[in-house]
């Protein structure tokens, strides 16, 4: 569906102010908004949104967009206000007993930390999350997550590129090991294996410990 069929859908139902359709419309509106790098657009309408569920009471919905929030932020890199938003959602996804949500949320806080370059804690959260799955499956309502875990490849990606053609080994470690928990959260094993091995190889020439170190327990997991 367009970006401007999507943006209709949305406003309809948010004249309507019911909780479930503004929900429903919100999700794909900021994934597509996120898609295009319309990120403010995104936050805004998500806080739009957010404003009628929480007027309605409908606090499952709550953290659904409060997630999606988070993921916006995400992919702005404004990541505390993303670990904000996170923390929200992870306390009525706990309340309500909703599994997914939950891993949905601990799974983003991981690859934050990761992002961050705090392995140990990253790895915290994955070791307690990886004994049922490593890859993440959600349904609809986070849609969001998964399109900024996908986008966010694209992105390290282009910057792995541009490492090699500067033929700068350290400039492809740090996106490439970036890429590596991505792979494997979304359940793609061959090229979190691939990714994985380079990074090893490159960290171990630049004598990178910490990131020889967090591989070594990412790869025992």
């Amino acid at each position: 569906m367009q970006l401007s069929e999507l943006e209709i859908k949305f406003n309809i139902a948010r004249d309507k102010a019911t909780s479930v359709e503004v929900t429903d419309t919100v999700i794909p509106l900021a994934n597509a908004f996120q898609g295009v790098r319309k990120y403010d657009a995104a936050v805004r309408s998500l806080n739009e949104a957010l404003a009628i569920v929480r007027e309605s009471g409908d606090v499952d919905r709550e953290a659904v967009i409060l997630t999606a929030l988070g993921a916006a932020f995400w992919e702005k890199a404004q990541l505390q206000k993303a670990l904000d938003h996170f923390s929200q959602a992870l306390d009525i996804f706990k309340v309500s007993s909703d599994r997914m949500g939950e891993k949905a949320i601990l799974t983003m806080v991981g690859i934050t930390f990761w992002r961050k370059c705090e392995w140990q804690r990253a790895l915290a959260i994955f070791s307690d999350l990886w004994p049922e799955t490593s890859s993440l499956t959600v349904d609809d309502r986070f849609m969001t997550v998964k399109g900024a875990l996908e986008r966010g490849i694209s992105t390290l990606q282009n910057r792995v590129r541009m490492g090699r053609d500067l033929q700068d080994s350290l400039k492809i470690l740090q996106p490439l090991f970036s890429i590596c928990i991505l792979y494997r959260v979304l359940g793609n094993d061959k090229s979190f294996q691939i990714c994985l091995d380079e990074a090893l190889a490159l960290a171990r020439s630049l004598n990178k410990t910490d990131i020889i170190n967090a591989a070594d327990n990412l790869k025992n997991l």
